[in-house]
């Protein structure tokens, strides 16, 4: 079985229109027209639905920025467990309704757990879905790129000794350790992982960490999180 994926990214203005189904002015007529705007979700559900020999994956990048009930609308009913049973049916767009979602059909949405607007995803989404912790580690990137395994590992140690349960989240993701250079890395330590924890303790966050982090910071860049 083959497999087809469609990715979106919600924001804080994403709408339903964008997601499932609306209408657009035609820019493209001289006249004032309007034409139909088949959302990612739509676009998704109609691929899989016409191609029920294929594994379709909608990818929901930053799914919690978004006002998910405006988003989502009468399609959040979709995904509720054991749908099959229902004899529901929901309108996604001009004569196309669905009463299921097809068994070929996946949606995966992320979110980073360090954000603060986690909060509005509530309950009723989330027993809709099943959950996964995707904690950062050590990987292998292609040249000419490095991935700096002992700057990341001192980061992770400090955070397991002495973050709280909730702290653990704020740990930076591999991302931040991969570098082309020594210089390169150095740099980025200065201007994104520096100022980052330097937030973070201003915050009130890792406050018990903070003598650890200085001797990192120290040691590696020759900043201290004190001046």
């Amino acid at each position: 079985m083959g497999a087809k994926t469609f990715f979106t990214q919600f924001h804080a203005e994403t709408s339903y229109s964008d997601f499932i189904y609306g209408i657009r002015p035609d820019t493209e007529n001289k006249e004032l027209r309007y034409k139909e705007n088949l959302g990612s979700f739509t676009e998704a559900l109609t691929y899989a639905v016409d191609h029920s020999n294929e594994k379709v994956i909608l990818i929901i990048d930053e799914i919690n920025r978004a006002n998910l009930s405006n988003v989502l609308g009468p399609v959040f009913y979709l995904f509720e467990h054991k749908m099959d049973v229902s004899n529901v049916e929901i309108e996604i767009a001009p004569n196309f309704k669905v009463n299921k979602l097809p068994n070929n059909f996946f949606v995966i949405a992320t979110m980073n757990t360090a954000d603060r607007s986690l909060a509005v995803v509530d309950f009723a989404l989330r027993r809709r879905f099943a959950w996964y912790t995707l904690k950062p580690k050590v990987i292998e990137v292609k040249e000419p790129n490095k991935f700096y395994e002992e700057d990341f590992l001192r980061i992770q140690e400090i955070f397991e000794w002495y973050a709280t349960s909730e702290e653990l989240n704020l740990q930076p993701g591999q991302g931040y350790f991969i570098a082309s250079s020594e210089d390169e890395m150095k740099n980025r330590i200065r201007y994104e992982i520096f100022p980052l924890i330097k937030e973070y303790l201003q915050e009130g966050l890792l406050r018990s960490a903070k003598e650890e982090f200085n001797n990192y910071f120290l040691t590696r860049i020759n900043l201290s999180l004190f001046e």
